[in-house]
């Protein structure tokens, strides 16, 4: 055999044994904040607050739980997703929305005093909105997910959804 083909051997054969040592590698551990939304997972039934149905979602765990993956079908049809993770260098949790109307939603916030607020900017029928929406647990296992939106710079706000999830029964 000609020295280049025993390098090219040589070579292939560390890159085969680097490629398996890192399918067999762990993933670094987590940060303790990406699991803070975690009180959304489950399979949901939505109503308004005056018991109307909104819709169902299914929250998922993703990528080993490093994120939440949101699967929403409103009451008349309308569907959409939203892709959820903590972002570490960013020191936040990010939230991006794409609903069957072509809506698209940008979130970012933390957690803050109990309740996962995202907020984002973005134009809405040429006038830019801000949006905030605010996940909060209940102590009899429901959460509440109220959306508000500002056209005035967040000044005044006015609900564009307030939902409330209960778990759906085991089957």
């Amino acid at each position: 055999m000609k020295t280049k083909q025993i390098l090219l051997l040589l070579g292939a054969g560390l890159s085969l044994l680097v490629a398996m040592s890192a399918q067999t590698t762990k993933p670094p551990p987590l940060p303790p904040e990406s699991r803070q939304f975690d009180f959304w997972l489950g399979e949901w039934d939505v109503t308004t607050p005056d018991g109307k149905p909104a819709g169902s979602s299914r929250i998922e765990a993703i990528a080993n739980g490093a994120g939440l993956l949101e699967n929403w079908t409103g009451a008349k049809g309308y569907t959409g997703k939203s892709l959820n993770a903590y972002n570490p260098g960013r020191k936040q949790w990010q939230q991006f929305w794409v609903g069957s109307g072509g809506g698209v939603l940008e979130l970012a916030g933390a957690l803050t005093d109990g309740s996962m607020v995202l907020t984002g900017e973005h134009l809405v029928g040429g006038k830019d909105t801000r949006e905030k929406i605010t996940w909060t647990p209940n102590a009899d296992g429901s959460v509440r997910q109220h959306w508000e939106q500002s056209i005035d710079g967040g000044k005044t706000w006015t609900t564009a959804f307030d939902g409330i999830y209960r778990k759906k029964p085991r089957s």
